[in-house]
């Protein structure tokens, strides 16, 4: 969950509810624009509307680009969710709106619902065909024989997959790789995880035509196949 917002107390309670959900929680305190670096992906972004500017269109429409898969809601102060209020959120683009007045437990299950409903919809796809991933349900195939066969891996294995696959054919430093296994874990890992946990990322894909390479420096990328596989 990205946050959105210069409220202290709004983010403090975000960043718990998220907390308890076993959700990666980031805060920041300025709309994030587009740079050279692709963002980290999110599933649910919770805008504040006091930090949307005068037309929260143009916000929403950026952080659609940006965020392409994500649930984009609108926070407002209790004084602005009147029906005016309401409809300016609708017509902005914003997938829900909530009051940051409402209780945790109100709050908390739309939020849920919300992120749940992004990551069933994000999958990803080899740019051979042969290789499917599908978040929400850590789903993972091959095609091979001209059948999809499912893979069998952990949190861990699939986060490092996910992170190779959205940036097919770039390079993707350890660091960043590591970054998103300690998402995935919880907790912070050792230097090596990473190479030990690619190295049985890569066996667990044998089966597939295409290969994880390494380069010195501690760069890794996803390479497909060069034929495309008829589907």
């Amino acid at each position: 969950m990205l946050v959105l917002s210069r409220d202290p107390v709004w983010l403090t309670r975000l960043e718990s509810l998220s907390y308890r959900g076993g959700w990666p929680f980031e805060a920041r305190t300025a709309l994030p624009s587009l740079g050279a670096t692709p963002p980290a992906e999110r599933a649910l972004v919770v805008l504040d509307r006091a930090l949307a500017g005068a037309v929260p269109k143009v916000a929403v429409a950026a952080l659609r680009v940006l965020y392409p898969g994500a649930s984009i809601v609108l926070a407002f102060n209790a004084s602005e969710i009147d029906h005016e209020g309401a409809a300016a959120a609708v017509a902005c683009g914003a997938d829900e709106i909530l009051a940051k007045s409402w209780p945790d437990v109100k709050v908390s299950p739309k939020l849920a619902l919300l992120r749940d409903r992004a990551l069933a919809t994000q999958a990803r796809l080899s740019a051979d065909g042969s290789l499917k991933a599908e978040r929400r349900a850590h789903r993972v195939q091959i095609l091979t024989g001209g059948r999809w066969k499912e893979l069998s891996l952990d949190a861990g294995g699939f986060a490092l997959l996910w992170r190779l696959l959205e940036r097919e054919g770039m390079e993707v430093s350890r660091a960043d790789l590591g970054a998103v296994l300690s998402v995935a874990a919880g907790r912070e890992l050792e230097v090596g995880t990473v190479t030990r946990r690619l190295a049985a990322l890569k066996k667990a894909l044998k089966a597939w035509k295409g290969r994880i390479e390494s380069s010195r420096g501690g760069l890794y990328r996803l390479v497909s196949s060069t034929r495309r596989t008829h589907r």
